[in-house]
């Protein structure tokens, strides 16, 4: 990735990041103009955002699930907001990923089978019972639920004794009579009390009734529902899924106090297959700004929806922000989101902790994700993976003995290329390299050191994080002054062969190193813009070349103001 100096950034980046700031939460910063990057989507204006929903897409190891947990840590501890997450993917078999945030949030984690859900709570209206219900019947037995055998269930329902699942099976099997005769109740509610029996004493026992049915506490910070254990395909999910969100929107959300809610959905595609789980979380979408609830989704892309659902979705949620995927998979949702050109080609491109953000219909900047080191260990998913790989690692030499691969290595350090005089005279200056596994870290700030003013941050900010690793100051120490044609026209021999890629990181790196030594405003600053422009129309992109020259017009405005 090429590095750019945070001076000169927002000059060279794509404009639309320049002028745009939200309220909020911190969350990272541009990789486009090297700004702060805020944002709590309740906060911002009804004009600018209409929703408050979010959409998370990316590949695995992208990122995404440590930036949704991350936004959510930071809105119940600084904004006092509460959450509920439907969990359905952990790392191994003991518990979903969401479990540590949640413990150090003083949350509660409702394991399938450990927490039994009442869907016949008083709690519920009567409508809502019925509705909450038959999803349990349609996700088990999609063609129990006759007209005979709704009006059999409605009758069932009314019974006092249907207060949990396990009674309202046994009014099912022995209804007593009313507007029509029991013999006739008894046999249109056969195929509804086969269905919800799976619940009281098939495979999906525990999950719906039993001794200790109830419903989950409605006063706390967070809450997720760990759906790890079941097997995706369970129809458990489903079932699950329409009891969670009935208590959501019928209990959670009119007991709540808090003055904001969230509803995280991880793995959403397997919850948004269900027609019937997909119906309630659209409704809930349609109303989230009335319920004061956001809706934030994490999923894998939106190819794994279809293309109904996934446009539907698309178009209901106002923020989304999309870590790497695959060329075709990025090109297929830059299409549905209406992303620009350049946001997509960078899409397969994007490290861990790196995304596209698009927020309302205007603002599209690429966002590095800061994390300090508490959120490092209460979000890490790598943790395995790590452990394979640290067993896979050579035992350290008691002795240092050069290797035949050694040598080889050394002595291609040595080869010379065509442009390695470049190479030389441009490089920066090494730099303490900062390993990261996943976003980048929050660097512990030195108090006791004295503050230092920074030109590049706007006046208004009270951001007091350090530039990630990929973003971050580059001192060259060396003299660009000598070989300045030289060495465009080597950067420009390099691209006319057709190594695009190599010629622009060293026009970047040429650029960076001019600006150290010269300033942002200079001519040679500027001159390496141009043979950046040169090298984009050597490239076939006419538009970034047009781009750049207008930067070039610019500098030199604000150069002859300043």
């Amino acid at each position: 990735m090429i590095r750019l100096p945070t001076a000169h950034a927002a000059i060279t980046a794509p404009l639309v990041a320049s002028d745009s700031r939200f309220p909020g939460i911190p969350i990272g910063r541009s990789l486009l103009d090297g700004r702060p990057f805020h944002l709590s989507p309740v906060l911002a204006p009804a004009a600018v955002l209409p929703a408050t929903s979010s959409l998370a897409l990316g590949g695995l190891g992208s990122g995404k699930s440590t930036t949704a947990k991350t936004r959510i840590r930071r809105e119940v501890l600084q904004h006092g907001h509460q959450a509920v997450v439907i969990d359905s993917f952990g790392e191994d078999s003991t518990s979903g990923e969401w479990a540590p945030l949640v413990r150090s949030l003083g949350g509660r984690v409702i394991e399938a089978g450990a927490f039994t859900l009442n869907p016949c709570s008083p709690l519920f209206p009567a409508e809502v019972r019925e509705q909450l219900v038959r999803s349990l019947i349609a996700a088990v037995e999609p063609g129990a639920l006759t007209h005979q055998a709704a009006h059999a269930l409605q009758h069932a329902l009314n019974h006092p004794k249907a207060t949990a699942l396990g009674g309202l099976v046994d009014v099912l099997v022995s209804p007593e009579d009313g507007r029509w005769p029991a013999a006739k109740l008894t046999e249109w509610g056969e195929s509804a009390a086969i269905a919800l029996s799976r619940y009281t004493e098939g495979s999906l026992r525990g999950l719906f009734d039993g001794q200790e049915a109830s419903l989950p506490e409605t006063d706390l910070p967070i809450i997720s529902f760990d759906f790890s254990r079941l097997d995706r395909n369970s129809p458990a999910i489903p079932s699950l899924m329409a009891a969670v969100a009935c208590w959501a929107e019928h209990v959670w959300l009119p007991q709540s106090t808090a003055v904001h809610r969230h509803l995280v959905l991880e793995e959403a595609w397997q919850i948004l297959l269900s027609p019937a789980t997909a119906d309630l979380i659209q409704r809930l979408l349609k109303n989230s700004r009335k319920a004061a609830l956001s809706l934030d989704v994490v999923m894998h892309t939106l190819s794994d929806l279809g293309q109904g659902r996934a446009t539907d979705l698309a178009r209901l949620c106002e923020v989304v922000h999309v870590g790497r995927l695959g060329p075709e998979e990025a090109a297929l949702v830059g299409a549905l989101l209406g992303l620009p050109a350049w946001a997509i080609d960078r899409i397969p491109t994007l490290g861990q902790g790196e995304a596209v953000w698009k927020v309302g219909p205007d603002y599209t900047d690429v966002i590095q994700t800061l994390l300090d080191p508490e959120e490092t260990a209460l979000t890490d998913t790598s943790s395995r993976r790590r452990q394979a790989q640290e067993a896979q690692q050579p035992a350290p030499a008691t002795e240092q003995e050069e290797t035949p691969e050694d040598i080889g290595q050394e002595d291609h350090a040595h080869e010379e290329t065509e442009y390695s005089p470049l190479v030389e005279l441009i490089k920066p200056a090494p730099v303490e390299a900062v390993e990261t596994d996943g976003p980048s870290r929050l660097p512990v700030p030195d108090e006791s050191a004295p503050e230092q003013e920074s030109d590049d941050r706007p006046e208004s900010s009270d951001w007091d994080w350090e530039m990630p690793p990929n973003v971050t100051d580059l001192n060259a120490g060396t003299d660009a002054g000598n070989d300045v044609d030289h060495r465009h026209d080597t950067v420009l021999r390099i691209a006319r062969e057709g190594r695009i890629t190599e010629a622009a990181q060293l026009a970047a790196m040429g650029e960076r190193c001019d600006i150290s030594a010269h300033g942002i405003y200079s001519p040679q600053a500027a001159a390496w813009i141009l043979t950046r422009a040169r090298v984009a129309d050597l490239s076939g992109s006419t538009s970034q070349a047009a781009q750049l020259r207008a930067t070039v017009t610019h500098m030199r405005k604000e150069a002859s103001h300043g």
